[in-house]
């Protein structure tokens, strides 16, 4: 019976040194503002998925992925968000989705970063993303704030009125 058990013991340490966690987003935003005729712009995204596979001592096996329709994006005037899902800013109807997939997470100071393939309206950049994390028994929370230059990805074109870097903020809270 002692071999069994120091047997089992045995196998369950490796194994257990390679064990993630998976979290579940229970919710989450994300955000923006950009100027535009010297006038911030602020608005939000909704229907957010992602998969989010992260320990912070086990950050080289970690992934984080995450999606959002464009066709949800609200800034508060009903003629600007048609305007932006159209084909000169988002294009809704041919990209429905707004992509971010981590190619390699890593800590950044006090902070974690990541370097991900942003893909937005077909067009995938790699963008580095600092962000928090922080966990409390089965619950964490994901952070981070990126600037993200719109004409990198072909949205709005080349307009003189509307800057060409946008903020974006992303905050995810999850379960494991």
């Amino acid at each position: 019976m002692k071999k069994i058990i120091l047997a089992s013991i045995l196998f369950f340490i490796p194994a257990m040194a390679f064990c993630q966690t998976t979290w579940k987003a229970s919710s989450g935003s994300v955000s923006f503002k950009i100027k535009n005729a010297g006038i911030t712009v602020t608005g939000r995204f909704s229907g957010l998925n992602t998969s989010l596979i992260f320990s912070p001592n086990k950050l080289s096996s970690s992934s984080l992925k995450g999606s959002l329709e464009v066709s949800t994006i609200k800034t508060g005037i009903d003629k600007r968000d048609a305007d932006l899902k159209g084909d000169k800013y988002f294009d809704a109807g041919k990209y429905k989705l707004i992509e971010v997939k981590s190619i390699k997470l890593y800590k950044k100071g006090a902070q974690y970063a990541g370097l991900f393939n942003v893909t937005i309206k077909g067009v995938t950049k790699q963008v580095e993303i600092p962000f928090e994390f922080s966990q409390h028994g089965n619950e964490a929370e994901f952070k981070g704030n990126v600037t993200i230059n719109r004409r990198d990805f072909g949205v709005g074109g080349k307009t003189l009125t509307m800057a060409d870097d946008a903020d974006v903020s992303i905050d995810v809270k999850a379960k494991s």
